[in-house]
């Protein structure tokens, strides 16, 4: 079997699946802005990214986010791979890819001018609810599942929630 680095050309693929709602974004979330990958990384990249996406739309965001030029000269997806490209080149990259409905975004649109440009030893993750689309990325696998807590565990969780919110009010000034 193939592991996502192997087929995307040394940049590592890591995908978080499950159902809406359970937590995939805000799982993304605390890696994206954990202290190992604050100094992990040279340029960080979250696009959030919805069913129907334009490509152009979408690389203009990925050139912000890296801190490239907002505005470049053609807005044609050639230009703008290139000015991608030109941003990422030789900076270890970490990209979030966040609700990916298809591979489409990554294979058609991001990959190309990742792993043209990007350091050895970047890195993408993907959320999505379809195990297709972890395949289609070529994320490493197995895919981390973010599934549903046992009654017991969700009780717990919600009774430890209350008792911080308690105790947080009772800190307040009258």
């Amino acid at each position: 079997m193939q592991t996502g680095k192997d087929v995307n050309n040394g940049i590592m693929v890591v995908a978080i699946v499950g159902v809406g709602g359970i937590g995939k974004t805000t799982l993304a979330q605390k890696v994206f802005n954990g202290e190992a990958i604050q100094g992990e990384f040279s340029k960080k990249i979250w696009l959030s990214i919805n069913q129907n996406f334009s490509d152009v739309d979408l690389l203009r965001r990925a050139i912000i986010e890296a801190g490239g030029d907002a505005q470049p000269p053609e807005s044609a997806k050639t230009s703008l791979h290139e000015t991608l490209k030109n941003t990422l080149i030789d900076h270890k990259t970490f990209l979030v890819m966040d609700d990916v409905w298809n591979h489409r975004a990554w294979d058609d649109v991001l990959k190309l001018p990742l792993v043209n440009a990007a350091a050895s030893g970047s890195r993408v993750l993907v959320t999505t609810r379809d195990e297709g689309v972890a395949r289609g990325v070529k994320a490493i696998w197995p895919y981390h599942h973010v599934d549903t807590l046992a009654a017991e565990d969700a009780w717990s969780l919600l009774k430890k929630q209350y008792y911080v919110i308690k105790r947080n009010v009772r800190m307040l000034p009258n």
